[in-house]
């Protein structure tokens, strides 16, 4: 199974790609849909109807394919959503900004803590986190920043149909790094239907010993994982206090979509926004548990894209 992983990844996703560039801002047709059907259909167990969408995985291949909705490229760029999350919940959710340019050597690095976040805003996983400012490569850095800016990730990764990438004009955020005793605080993610927090997961130990564990809305704790990511099982998990107020931010960020996940740190007391995600693990992501994916594509009330 991996050797067929590894071929597939090596010979026909670039052949998706390269017609899916072909297609441009236009939405998917017969044949893109069947490429990327022969694609599901190896890595779900089963054929998938993408102009009649039922279960989650279906619906978020579809959006990638079909919807050309331009809020998807806003929210997804990790630049230009400073704004909108600024004009919806006010600017004290942000987290601080040290320094934004287009140009890597730019970067003062002289100037910045101990401790920073650097990130690409066109992308997914386009992130350095700099623990000690003193251990950093600074060519290294600028190396890899410049091989991302000139990356179209919306055209040269996965199948390169997740179009919400593909028209944002690349752009360098350094961020405050934030910690919690001393890590890297919890992830809080909310899934939001309409409008409405129906699940939400905890990440947890991102980027050590990754885990995560899902609920529904009622803090029910789920059966539920990512496959490849392990479900939380170190003890009691404690709900933060603040938890009513991150989902009242996840609505009202998520207003007007069909759906949108919302991602959320909780820091103390304080809460900060983190990303929105229009297609949660991409052409990736599989749940453990089939019924979840059908129950949160009952959730999805999809618009008419088709």
């Amino acid at each position: 199974m991996d050797l067929l992983n590894a071929a597939s990844k090596r010979i026909y996703w670039p052949l998706c790609r390269a017609y899916a560039r072909h297609r441009g801002d236009r939405s998917a047709d017969a044949l893109l849909r069947f490429m990327c059907s022969l694609e599901f259909c190896r890595a779900y167990g089963f054929w998938p109807s993408f102009l009649r969408p039922r279960r989650f995985s279906e619906k978020v291949w579809s959006r990638q394919l079909h919807d050309r909705d331009p809020r998807l490229t806003l929210v997804s760029d990790k630049w230009r959503v400073r704004d909108y999350v600024a004009k919806i919940i006010g600017t004290e959710f942000l987290i601080p900004l040290l320094w934004h340019g287009t140009r890597p050597e730019q970067i003062p690095f002289d100037e910045l803590p101990p401790q920073f976040v650097i990130k690409a805003n066109h992308g997914c996983a386009y992130n350095i986190i700099v623990q000690d400012k003193t251990l950093l490569d600074r060519k290294h850095v600028m190396d890899q920043l410049s091989t991302w800016l000139m990356e179209n990730f919306g055209q040269k990764r996965g199948l390169g149909i997740a179009w919400a990438y593909k028209n944002i004009i690349p752009h360098i955020l350094v961020e405050q790094l934030l910690t919690e005793n001393g890590r890297v605080p919890l992830d809080y993610k909310f899934f939001c239907f309409s409008g409405r927090m129906e699940y939400f997961k905890i990440d947890f130990e991102r980027f050590e010993n990754h885990s995560t564990r899902f609920f529904d809305r009622n803090l029910a704790p789920l059966s539920l994982v990512e496959i490849g990511l392990t479900m939380y099982e170190k003890g009691e998990i404690q709900i933060p206090p603040n938890l009513p107020e991150m989902v009242r931010i996840a609505e009202e960020l998520a207003r007007g979509f069909d759906f949108l996940r919302v991602d959320l740190y909780s820091v103390g007391s304080k809460i900060y926004f983190s990303e929105l995600t229009a297609y949660p693990g991409g052409v990736s992501a599989r749940f453990n548990n089939a019924k979840y994916d059908d129950s949160f594509g009952e959730m999805w009330k999809e618009r008419d894209i088709c």
